[in-house]
């Protein structure tokens, strides 16, 4: 099993979710370029092609020729867009809280985060204490986002503390994936937290109808960070549908 993490997070993000499956799967969970232990690109290349080739890269390094791939977030887009393009590589697929438009206001937005200076802090506590979420809401214990705070730092030749993520990674091309998604072969599973305003019910279903083999499930009590606020909760409705494919495919 491949865990992608969402945009300007890292493969911690799913501290909480993988000792609830490692007994049934090998897991990893990758740091995309430019987010976390991986390297930034010079000049910046931050496509979404760019980061596929990256997920067939590590799946050809560890010899997986088609695992479970599961995505948040941007993760999901990166998931879904492998799985359409090279189905061969994906055995099944997990569609995590997905953004499913773009809009010129987002385009914007983008480009400001991208541009504003990356900030520096004096100490390891300063930098945990301004950490925040994107989207804000979240119920995932304050223990918790010290864990995602401390693991994103990196400490500078000077002695201060910034946070590992390159800018640049907001500057992503404008996202489609109702072209694509029809595309998918294999098993998915469609998931949203039920107060998510990023992949709002109605463009989870339609996710979920635009794939072939697509199962919907809604996660109560859940934000956009779904895989923060209730690990438990995932894990348990992955192992659900994870039990209803297996029997399927043993028929």
């Amino acid at each position: 099993m491949l865990l992608l993490h969402s945009l300007a997070a890292h493969s911690h993000w799913w501290d909480g979710v993988a000792p609830r499956l490692e007994d049934s799967f090998h897991i990893v969970a990758v740091d995309f370029r430019g987010h976390g232990r991986s390297e930034h690109p010079a000049p910046p290349a931050y496509h979404f092609a760019d980061y596929v080739g990256d997920v067939v890269a590590a799946l050809d390094v560890l010899g997986w020729p088609a695992p479970i791939i599961v995505g948040h977030s941007m993760g999901a887009y990166v998931g879904s867009t492998l799985a359409a393009h090279h189905p061969e590589r994906v055995g099944a697929l997990v569609v995590g809280d997905m953004l499913t438009g773009w809009t010129e206001a987002m385009s914007e937005r983008a480009r400001v985060m991208a541009e504003r200076p990356a900030p520096t802090f004096a100490t390891r506590d300063e930098a945990v204490a301004r950490f925040r979420l994107t989207p804000p809401e979240t119920r995932a214990p304050s223990d918790v986002l010290r864990h995602l705070a401390e693991t994103a730092l990196v400490e500078r030749r000077d002695g201060t503390f910034a946070f590992a993520f390159d800018r640049h990674v907001f500057l992503h091309p404008p996202l489609d994936p109702w072209p694509f998604l029809p595309r998918i072969q294999c098993p998915a599973l469609v998931v949203r937290g039920e107060h998510s305003a990023v992949m709002p019910r109605d463009a989870g279903e339609r996710v979920a109808a635009a794939v072939k083999r697509a199962s919907f499930v809604e996660l109560n009590n859940a934000w956009h960070h779904f895989v923060l606020d209730d690990p438990p909760a995932f894990a348990a409705a992955f192992g659900r549908w994870w039990a209803d494919v297996s029997k399927e495919d043993m028929r």
